[in-house]
């Protein structure tokens, strides 16, 4: 299976580029990148300026789309994918666990399997089938930008938190990094 990291943000909220943000040894997209070469057989870097990735040795794809949203990231990885389905996984999530990545996995129907852990949506932690495609392109086509609401057209297999725990009994997986106090609790984790 292919994994692609969306890495488009804009990380406003956080101050600075997230991505890149260095946290203990390594930089956020480093923790991701490793924990998906361990169940995927190629890994892409989705963003919206390929310049910033050159230094890390693998294959940068340059969103598709002229805006800026999570769909343009899913839509660059499903279009420019050879695989009948992909792993999408977002930039800003560096605890993410390879067990978690093999639950989901080992979990997949098709069109779209994604987590919800208390009762939140993850599309950006999931698997989605190539055969969305058009269905994705035809939602775009009318000025729509919602992935969550894309999704709420498409069948969807959830795995819960419950599922989860046995894995990733801290959720960790699932820890965004958004702003400074995210950074607090991702560092303490890290150590």
């Amino acid at each position: 299976m292919e994994c692609f990291i969306l890495a488009g943000g804009q990380s406003r909220r956080f101050g600075e580029d997230k991505i890149l943000y260095k946290l203990g040894s390594k930089r956020t997209i480093d923790y991701i990148i490793e924990e998906a070469q361990k169940v995927c057989d190629k890994v892409f870097i989705v963003a919206k300026d390929r310049e910033k990735f050159k230094d890390l040795h693998i294959p940068v794809l340059e969103d598709l789309l002229p805006f800026q949203a999570p769909i343009v990231g899913v839509y660059t990885a499903l279009k420019s994918s050879g695989s009948k389905e992909v792993l999408i996984l977002t930039g800003d999530m560096p605890l993410v666990k390879k067990e978690v990545l093999k639950l989901l996995m080992d979990s997949y129907s098709s069109p779209v399997t994604l987590f919800s852990i208390n009762g939140k949506l993850y599309p950006l932690t999931a698997i989605y089938s190539t055969e969305i495609l058009k269905a994705l392109e035809e939602y775009i086509a009318l000025g729509k930008r919602s992935l969550v609401g894309f999704l709420e057209n498409v069948p969807c297999k959830v795995i819960t938190e419950e599922s989860v725990k046995p894995v990733d009994p801290e959720l960790a997986s699932f820890i965004n990094m958004n702003t400074r106090e995210d950074l607090s609790l991702l560092l303490e984790k890290i150590r």
